[in-house]
């Protein structure tokens, strides 16, 4: 069974883990669960999200096209040539 779902709530308790403080940033999410059943019982669960998404209504993460997300795909690429080369 695929159930979508909408979420709309505002950050307003710690996000733990990792410990994010509370910002009262409204957070409005679109997602999809999947029930895998055998009879009458659940026997598997998925939960699909962007959690990204979450990351970017929060300010935990910049905005999409947002200088600071261009900064961090830079450091990215510096991060993975460096792995390269040690490889």
């Amino acid at each position: 069974m695929v159930v979508p779902w909408h979420m709309e709530a505002t950050f307003t308790g710690p996000m733990d883990p990792p410990g994010y403080a509370p910002t009262g940033d409204r957070i409005v999410l679109d997602g999809v669960d999947v029930w895998e059943l055998r009879g009458d019982k659940v026997c598997r669960y998925w939960g699909y999200y962007d959690a990204m998404e979450i990351g970017r209504q929060t300010g935990i993460l910049p905005a999409r096209g947002s200088r600071g997300e261009k900064a961090g795909v830079k450091l990215q690429h510096l991060l993975a040539k460096r792995r390269a080369a040690r490889a």
